[in-house]
């Protein structure tokens, strides 16, 4: 059983990345803040038997990701755009940058954002994201090339650029996450 301060420090801690992941793999700030809200809801009943951050931690975004698969599967819908919708004239260039990052990023399967996220923004190890998607650790090195593959051929040209995959696909993450980042 967790006590209230070690809880109160737990959801500090973990808040709002826990809050990221899901609004960028749900694609909607609404449902997220209610897959968060369940998360931490489903921690409080039913605990980990370890106290150690680390492991709950990995529990919170194993249930956070369990439920993301629920509402995919009872909803089956396309995820929707985020709320950010200027006018394209109007935007800076980093600006629509971002927007067509977010966008691409939601055209992307479910799995393929949630790899990404963890990998990529959170900085989530391979055991780490294998324990919060309830994958083998072995195959999550393929599955991240995959998933990374697939954004970088729907963002950029045919064109080959110099630069690492991983190391493009960190940076236009990193743009892609500006948006719901606080300082």
């Amino acid at each position: 059983m967790i006590s209230a301060a070690a809880f109160a420090a737990f959801y500090e801690q973990t808040a709002a990345a826990l809050r990221r992941y899901v609004a960028r793999c749900v694609g909607s700030a609404g449902p997220a803040d209610d897959i968060v809200q369940e998360a931490y809801l489903r921690l409080l009943r039913h605990p980990p038997p370890s106290e150690d951050v680390a492991q709950l931690r990995a529990y919170l975004f194993t249930v956070a990701s369990n439920l993301m698969a629920d509402r995919w599967r009872r909803h089956r819908i396309e995820a929707a755009p985020l709320e950010l919708e200027p006018a394209p004239n109007t935007l800076a260039p980093d600006t629509a940058m971002q927007l067509d990052v977010q966008r691409t990023f939601m055209c992307l399967r479910p799995l393929d954002r949630q790899l990404l996220w963890l990998a990529y923004v959170e900085g989530a190890s391979h055991r780490e994201i294998a324990a919060a998607l309830g994958l083998r650790e072995g195959s999550i090195r393929v599955l991240l090339s995959r998933a990374r593959d697939k954004l970088l051929q729907m963002l950029e040209p045919a064109e080959s650029l110099e630069r690492s995959d991983a190391a493009r696909c960190t940076d236009l993450l990193d743009v892609a996450s500006m948006k719901l980042r606080t300082p």
